[in-house]
């Protein structure tokens, strides 16, 4: 397995010190590590058809900040000069690791990003302008959201349809719902939100959820329930006609009587669509279609594993980043594992020196020739 960390790479040593990892002749695809600009938290990385990397992450205190952007071309070494998000200043809260922004591109490279703001509760869109800017935000929510406090999540088509999904009603938690917003026309206008996840279910208010659509006109969405305020299983709606109706699943069960602040990611491949999650400090994924056939990383986490990333290469490879750390506001320490079109682990574990930024998270992506990159 090779692991390249492209230079500079800020206060961190060269990436000898920064793996832990090995050499192994085959096929097995690259890896690269990179830190996000400095300060940053919370970001989140996405690759367009070109292979210029696309982050936003966010800068600021707990409560209110705001949203970046930066590129990086293919062949490029640092990260461009950063652009601005969100238009309102101050209007993002980064308490982390379930909030920040979220960031979908669609075919003709537009990117879309929803983020939230809790003074008060609203949920926020924005899209790119076509010159290295992003146009006015737009207010998504129609009321106050009471206690929720998780980020939205946003997923793009190839035919304009734009949807965001959030955690909505200031209920308690066992009566909670996801909600979506969707835009018939590449998000310059959209429906007012409805609720499409059952009542019963609930949702956790500080937990993550994310959607992706898959190409072949489903679109699924990862959240994790609350019902009863103690069944906080990891749960996925799935709707296969532009969200006009949803499936509800559970994906694992974990009951605890509080929530677990835990993270989700999605990742489409040339099979299908990979989700990730983390029950009682193990993160895993599995195929949407094969649910009851979860993959792990081998070994034991040190402290928790949490905030899994999940990426699919165009030849079916998965990367798997996640942090392993105590207690929420701890990023811990970043590792990562390969795993081959059978789920089988490809080569040894990788880590990193330098540890995840308090409260924030890994995050991953494939880029077009088959490797991959971590940022962090």
């Amino acid at each position: 397995m090779r692991f390249t960390t492209p230079l500079p790479l800020a206060p961190l040593a060269v990436a000898a010190q920064l793996v832990a990892g090995c050499t192994v002749l085959g096929t097995v695809p690259d890896v690269t590590v990179l830190r996000a600009p400095a300060d940053a938290k919370l970001p989140q990385v996405a690759i367009d058809d070109t292979g210029t990397l696309h982050l936003i992450y966010y800068m600021g205190s707990m409560s209110s900040g705001d949203l970046f952007h930066v590129s990086r071309g293919p062949d490029g070494t640092d990260w461009s000069t950063p652009q601005q998000v969100n238009s309102l200043p101050h209007s993002v809260t980064g308490v982390g690791p379930i909030d920040g922004g979220q960031m979908a591109i669609d075919p003709a490279g537009r990117l879309h990003v929803a983020w939230f703001h809790n003074d008060p509760m609203r949920f926020y869109y924005t899209r790119s302008d076509g010159a290295d800017g992003f146009e006015t935000q737009q207010l998504l929510s129609v009321k106050d959201e009471g206690a929720v406090e998780a980020g939205p999540t946003v997923t793009a088509d190839d035919d304009g349809n734009v949807y965001v999904f959030w955690h909505a009603d200031a209920v308690e938690e066992a009566r909670r719902r996801v909600y979506m917003a969707v835009s018939r026309s590449d998000g310059a206008l959209f429906d007012l939100p409805r609720a499409v996840s059952p009542e019963a279910e609930g949702a956790c208010g500080c937990c993550g959820l994310r959607a992706v659509t898959d190409g072949a006109g489903a679109v699924h969405v990862s959240y994790r329930g609350a019902g009863d305020n103690i069944h906080r299983g990891m749960r996925l709606l799935t709707t296969a006609d532009l969200g006009r109706t949803f499936s509800d699943q559970l994906i694992q069960p974990w009951d605890v009587g509080a929530c677990p602040v835990a993270t989700t990611t999605l990742g489409t491949g040339p099979n299908g669509t990979l989700v990730a999650w983390e029950t009682e400090g193990q993160v895993q994924f599995a195929d949407v279609a094969r649910l009851d056939a979860p993959v792990s990383p081998p070994g034991e986490a040190k402290f928790r594993r949490k905030n899994p990333a999940v990426a699919v290469n165009t030849r079916g490879d998965t990367l798997l980043a996640w942090g392993d750390g105590p207690g929420w506001q701890s990023g811990g320490s970043l590792h990562w594992q390969l795993f081959g079109r059978g789920g089988r682990p490809s080569g040894e574990e990788g880590s990193a020196a330098a540890p995840i930024p308090a409260s924030s998270v890994p995050t991953v992506a494939a880029r077009p020739d088959g490797s991959f990159v971590i940022v962090f």
